[in-house]
């Protein structure tokens, strides 16, 4: 009795007492109960816990949760002027904010401890923003304890996107779900203010195992039973386990394998779109959709490149095929292996065959005989954070190469080339190439002969899902008759990923034929699936009517809510926008893309999308003043550049385009069609050798292009230089044997070499 009462005090106290944190951030229970209430019971689990960087992912700015350096500190970088200063227990910052003028800032929260501590501000309108200088929280002897620039090579001015005072710095939006437990963001379109609450200030109990509410009451009730009927939303428990059998070098999996830690870690540690409310106890498809592995995220092979967060890389790994999962590795509440060093990889592949010289072939107890070194290499984020990779990789540095993509033998073998570490792994084993690099490196150059590659391994179930997602999707830009049988076959695979990816690539179907094939999956039982078929099909509405229309009315009052979550960010109001222009609502799309440029003046997409809109208005006067807007905004985005061209092309001042198609090619962003109309337009003002050299160029970075080919062909023979056209007429014949123009050029070839 003194128990139950005991807890349900600390519930009371829990509730009643609601405090606020800062100015714009409120407490909103909704059935959670606080971490401290769970601890009461569950001591050893809470003592771990506030070891762990969940407890403190998110702090008040009070001395003791404060670890940077504030004693009137001053830090230049650049053009960056800040001062760090404290009056009484108010730390503050000194900075130059959006409006371009300095003034003096209190901190109301810390973010994050190690191996950085950053700081937020309230700057109004309810919006906590991530300052841009952050405190290193590492040990003097590994270069800590320092202020440091957060991207020190980027113009981080008021008037750049990546200022600490604009959208992509705001922690409503991009970071809140992550570093507290049941937020709302509670975010007003019409405002452009937030009124965010949280269950919890930091990553609390509840964050992973729901709102503990009706927990409590099955203990007071005494209607609690471990096995099944806890009152708690998540459910880990798993009868998967690992053990050695005989003289079998890995451990063998047994019991069933669940993905409850997936759904439950996954929804934070990703890169991923939230389309419902972040749910540790639902599905990870139904309340959010993985971002795959795109080209700029991870490297062809499948590294990582960007700052992607675990799952995509993991769900690549032999290791989620037998079942491991997150707490195999980590300890569920500290969030610290469990294992140091190669004991940790020791528990299911075994010492005296895996930790040997003659499996790693380095000097014992080197870094180099570390199992981590070679299967997975770090990546550096925020100029400290060094990241594992998660996909437990092989190094194969000789397809790195060719893939563009690092490897780990050369990541600490310094000053070496990948041929040499190459040869030096082919002394130790053959290893056989890795299908999927290979495979992916083509199909992000939409290379029509690798297409039977491709689908090979998308029809290969011993591929992992999100490789052959991957592929589904790029193979959805080499439109042909076969991509189309393969995402009709996969609109069947048992999993939401390749799914959803078959979904997506049926963009080149003409709409009357896509509905018939989309149509059974109105009501997938994936929301991440649904999702694609909502913005596949919503074109279509009017043009269907009775219980069709009914039907698919459904899925598109889904789609609006699941647009509604990303509602405070640029992407999400172009998002909406597009479903708008799909549904004939012109007025309200335009109205989307210029909510958009509100939360994101140089919001590129938006412009482009925008400028496009003017000149399908018949507006083109104030589409030109848009892409100039979004020139001088990003002069370095290929995409805004070749625009631009574009549009003095349609003015009929060549001259003046080819100046900006030419800065569109030079960018990181180009494309084979910059490439390609760039060298058009060169020919059109005479300049026919220059296009020859430009259109070989585009040929050598996206082979087998039919439009580049053909071109590149024409233009030879415009300027009699025929003799050199039968390689790139070769290359066409092998994509389009049965074309007649192709088959004439190939007459006319072989006829000119017999005389």
């Amino acid at each position: 009795m003194r128990e139950r009462s005991f807890v349900l005090f600390l519930l009371l106290t829990t509730l009643l007492m609601s405090p606020s944190y800062g100015q714009g951030l409120q407490v909103d229970d909704d059935g959670f109960v606080g971490t401290d209430v769970c601890g009461s019971c569950h001591t050893n689990e809470y003592q771990l816990w506030q070891q762990s960087h969940h407890a403190q992912a998110m702090l008040p700015a009070v001395p003791g949760n404060v670890l940077g350096d504030f004693d009137n500190i001053e830090f230049n970088h650049g053009e960056t002027r800040v001062r760090f200063s404290r009056e009484g227990e108010t730390y503050q910052i000194t900075a130059v904010g959006g409006d371009n003028k300095l003034r003096t800032y209190p901190v109301e929260y810390t973010f994050g401890f190690l191996p950085l501590q950053q700081y937020l501000i309230d700057i109004g309108d309810g919006k906590l923003q991530a300052f841009d200088v952050a405190w290193d929280s590492r040990a003097a002897e590994k270069g800590g304890q320092r202020w440091f620039k957060l991207l020190p090579d980027e113009e981080t001015g008021p008037s750049s996107p990546l200022h600490w005072a604009r959208q992509l710095q705001n922690w409503n939006s991009r970071c809140a779900e992550c570093h507290s437990t049941g937020v709302t963001k509670g975010f007003n379109l019409s405002a452009h203010r937030y009124q965010t609450t949280v269950a919890e200030i930091s990553v609390g109990c509840e964050a992973c195992h729901g709102a503990g509410f009706d927990h409590l009451q099955r203990v007071n009730d005494k209607n609690f039973k471990v096995e099944s009927a806890t009152g708690l939303p998540t459910d880990f428990t798993s009868s998967r386990r690992f053990a050695f059998s005989g003289d079998k070098p890995t451990a063998i999996p047994t019991g069933q394998s669940t993905s409850a830690q997936i759904n439950a870690c996954g929804g934070c540690h990703a890169r991923r779109q939230l389309i419902d409310e972040l749910d540790p106890a639902q599905d990870f498809n139904d309340y959010a959709r993985l971002r795959l592995l795109d080209e700029g995220l991870y490297y062809a092979d499948g590294q990582i490149q960007d700052e992607v967060f675990v799952l995509g890389s993991f769900l690549q790994s032999k290791m989620h095929r037998a079942g491991v999962t997150c707490t195999d590795c980590h300890n569920a509440h500290t969030g610290k292996v469990k294992e140091t060093g190669n004991g940790l990889c020791g528990q299911c592949h075994r010492a005296d065959r895996f930790d040997t010289p003659e499996h790693h072939h380095h000097r014992e107890a080197s870094s180099g005989a570390a199992c981590v070194s070679c299967h997975m290499p770090a990546t550096t984020y925020m100029e400290v954070d060094d990241r594992r990779d998660h996909s437990f990789s092989i190094p194969r540095p000789q397809q790195a190469e060719q893939t563009g993509a690092p490897d780990a033998c050369t990541g600490c073998h310094q000053g070496v080339t990948q041929a040499w570490a190459a040869s030096a792994l082919k002394r130790w084993s053959a290893l056989d190439p890795d299908a999927f690099s290979a495979a992916n490196a083509k199909a992000q150059k939409a290379d029509p002969l690798a297409l039977r590659r491709i689908v090979e391994l998308i029809n290969n179930p011993e591929i992992a899902p999100i490789r052959r997602a991957t592929l589904m999707t790029l193979a959805g830009n080499i439109p042909s008759r076969l991509t189309a049988e393969t995402l009709s076959q996969q609109l069947g695979a048992h999993e939401p990923l390749v799914r959803a990816a078959a979904v997506q690539s049926a963009q080149f179907i003409p709409l009357p034929q896509r509905w018939r094939l989309l149509k059974p999956l109105i009501n997938d039982s994936s929301a991440a699936v649904r999702y694609q078929v909502a913005n596949q099909l919503a074109g279509y509405k009017i043009q269907l009517a009775g219980t069709e229309q009914e039907m698919l009315e459904v899925l598109l009052k889904e789609y609006q809510q699941q647009l509604k979550r990303s509602e405070d960010t640029p992407a999400g109001q172009l998002a909406l926008a597009n479903y708008r222009l799909n549904l004939g609502k012109v007025d309200r799309a335009e109205q989307a893309l210029k909510q958009a440029l509100v939360l994101e003046p140089s919001y590129i997409p938006a412009l482009l999308n925008l400028a496009d809109f003017y000149r399908a208005s018949g507006n083109a006067k104030r589409a030109g003043e848009v892409l100039e807007q979004a020139v001088l905004m990003v002069p370095d985005s290929g995409a805004a550049l070749h625009s631009l061209g574009l549009y003095w092309i349609r003015q009929g001042d060549l001259s003046r385009a080819v100046g900006y198609l030419e800065r569109a090619i030079e960018q990181p962003d180009n494309t084979v069609r910059f490439g390609f109309i760039y060298a058009v337009a060169l020919e059109s003002t005479g300049a026919l050798e220059q296009a020859i050299d430009v259109l070989k160029r585009v040929n050598q970075t996206w082979p087998h292009q039919y439009d580049v080919l053909s071109t590149l062909i024409a233009y030879l023979d415009k300027a009699g230089r025929s003799h050199e056209t039968w390689p790139y007429l070769s290359r066409l014949s092998a994509i389009a044997p049965a074309d007649p123009e192709v088959r004439r050029r190939l007459a006319a070839q072989q006829k000119s070499s017999s005389e």
